[in-house]
This record gives C-alpha cells, structure tokens and sequence, in this order.
C-alpha cells in the first residue's frame, strides 16, 4: 500500500495553496504556512493513533462542537449579518462548523455501531443528533456549510441499510426546513446569491461575483497568464480572491494546465480515501464515505461556482484556500484516514510451485 500518496498530495496543493496566496494576497501567505505547518504537524499525529482511540473519544468531541457553535452564535464575530467565527485574541478566527462533521460522524458511527437503523426509533435519535449541529450551523446563517455538513453525515445512513420509507417523513422535514431557512434565517445577500444564479443577466448586482469568476477563469487560457500577472485577482475585480474564488485567482495566472493539475490530485485524493474503505472494517468504512463525500462536495461545489455552473453558497476550496479552521479540520481527517490505511494488514499472496 503506498502511504506516501496522501501526505505527497497534501504537500503539493499545500505549495499552491501558499504560492497563489503570495502573488494574489501575499500577507495571507506566511499565516497560510503556519496553518499548514501545524496541519501537517496534526496529520502525523493523528496517523499514530489508532481508530478505534478516536471512537472512545467521539462523545466528547460531539458535545464539544455543541458548546462551540452555541458560543459562535453568543460572542462570534458579525460578519454580513453571519456569526461564523470566534475572534482568538485578534490572531487568527476559530470556525467551529468545520469541526462538526469529523466530530459528529465519529460520534454517530460509534453510537450506532450496534443499534441498526433498520429501526425506526434508532432512525429518530440519528436524525436528531444530525439535526443538532445542522440547525446550529444553518442560524448562523452559513447555508454552504450546512449542506455540506448534512450530505456528508447522512451518508452513514446510506451505507446502513436503511429502509426508503423510512426515511419519507424525514425527507418532507427537510424540504419544510429550507422553507423557513429561506423565508426566517438567510440574509438578503445569500437569498440574491441564489437569485443571481437562476436569473443571471444581472451581472453588476448579486451577479457580479460569478461574472468576475468566469472572466477570471476565461482569461488564464491554456498556460495562464503567469504568477503575478493575473488582472482580476490583483485588481480586485475578483471578491474573496484568497477563499471563496481562489480557483478562479489560480487558472487565471495558471491556465487549464494548472486547472488540470488541481482537478488530477483531487481525483486521486478521492479515490486513495475511497480505496482505503474497500480494506476496512464497517466503522473504518464509514467515516472513509464521510470524508470522501465532504471533500467531493466541496471541491465540487467551490469548482462549480467558480466557472458558473452553481450558485455561490460560500464553500471553500479544500486546502487551497485561505482558511486555519478549514486546513487544521481537513488535515485532522486525512490525519485519521492515513491512521486507517497504515494498520490495515496487507494481502498475503500464496504462490504454489
């Protein structure tokens, strides 16, 4: 098994990552070097300790997420009408909805490890301790997060033999709680987002952003322009250059080559995590879906809206842009997946003579 191809892929976009924050935002770069450092620091660590470790741990980590988004929504700082991050001394921002699918997903595998949820009542309390952090994330509000949050967690029920009808009722929730999401919790800003998308013609209102994105894009061509040269990103025609639309920043001064690049290690990151869920056990398993999922859906997602395929729902790049929180929590998984493929035993092959 090649243990290098994770810590190998985390390396090269860490040094994208760093490289396009020094020409687009360059006093981003050194704060981007520290977070990865520690991030790296956090994915041997976590690699040295067994799985099952982590699962006797998972209750803590669940009511510790709790307390954090409650406190978000108490003392987080406002920003655009969102109380996303709690201010550390003016140092770096602590985002405590990126620790709640690591954190809730061990949580949950471990407690349903012998309640089948075949069983209605066991469905109930699933969906409930999903609910908890879901609702908690969504009045903050950072719809992106949550819908990222509930499709990664909910794969668990996927792969557990769940009864369709079961889950109707479930599904009718759902749908009733984007309504109020959309009616009671989203701000203006995030309502005319999804507006912008489905009508796009207003493209110096809620639709400048993705304007600006596809010209980004656009104009990298096949080479890109060159580190430093990109105009939308160091003119700031670009919005969020460093988080939200770093993919734009980075084909326009690397080209479709550079995007081919990106898209090339994340392809492979998903299928090395997927892979290792093939050689694991049941839980082991489920936490590979969980963080294959997360990772698909973000890339996915922050790709999609970059080149003007989806609306703009705030997901970042996972570990090319700009972000502590979302690089420590992504290295803490992969962290916890590398633990997974390194105590897996090797096929032993009989050769008969």
């Amino acid at each position: 098994m090649r243990l290098w191809i994770l810590p190998a892929i985390i390396l090269i976009l860490g040094l994208l990552s760093i490289l396009t924050l020094s020409s687009i935002f360059p006093a981003l770069a050194p704060k981007q070097l520290i977070f990865f450092m520690i991030g790296f620091a956090i994915f041997v660590g976590f690699s040295k300790i067994s799985f099952k470790r982590f699962q006797e741990l998972s209750l803590l980590g669940y009511i510790g997420v709790i307390f954090l988004l409650i406190l978000t929504l108490i003392i987080g700082e406002a920003t655009k009408g969102s109380h996303r991050w709690i201010d550390v001394g003016g140092i770096f921002a602590i985002q405590g909805s990126q620790l709640a699918i690591p954190t809730a997903s061990l949580f949950l595998i471990t407690f349903f490890k012998k309640k089948p949820l075949t069983n209605l009542k066991n469905l109930f309390v699933f969906l409930t301790l999903v609910a908890i952090p879901g609702i908690l994330i969504l009045i903050e509000p950072d719809l992106g997060t949550t819908i990222v949050y509930l499709l990664s967690v909910l794969t668990i029920l996927f792969f557990s033999k769940t009864r369709p009808l079961h889950m109707i009722p479930f599904i009718a929730g759902g749908f009733v709680t984007v309504l109020i999401a959309w009616l009671f919790v989203l701000q203006p800003y995030q309502k005319a987002r999804i507006t912008s998308f489905i009508s796009p013609d207003d493209t110096q209102g809620a639709g400048y952003n993705a304007r600006q994105s596809l010209i980004a894009v656009g104009s990298g061509q096949i080479t890109g322009r060159g580190l430093g040269q990109g105009i939308q990103s160091h003119l700031r025609f670009l919005p969020e250059r460093q988080t939200d639309f770093v993919f734009a920043s980075f084909a326009e001064e690397f080209g479709f080559i550079g995007a081919l690049l990106v898209l090339t290690l994340y392809t492979v990151l998903i299928v090395t995590i997927l892979n290792t869920a093939q050689h694991a056990n049941f839980s082991e398993q489920l936490f590979c879906y969980v963080t294959a999922v997360m990772t698909t859906l973000q890339t996915g997602v922050n790709i999609g809206m970059n080149i003007g395929l989806l609306p703009i729902t705030g997901i970042t790049l996972p570990l090319l842009s700009y972000g502590g929180s979302s690089i420590l929590t992504l290295l803490a998984m992969f962290g916890i997946i590398q633990s997974i493929r390194i105590n897996q035993k090797p096929k032993v092959t009989l050769h008969l003579e």
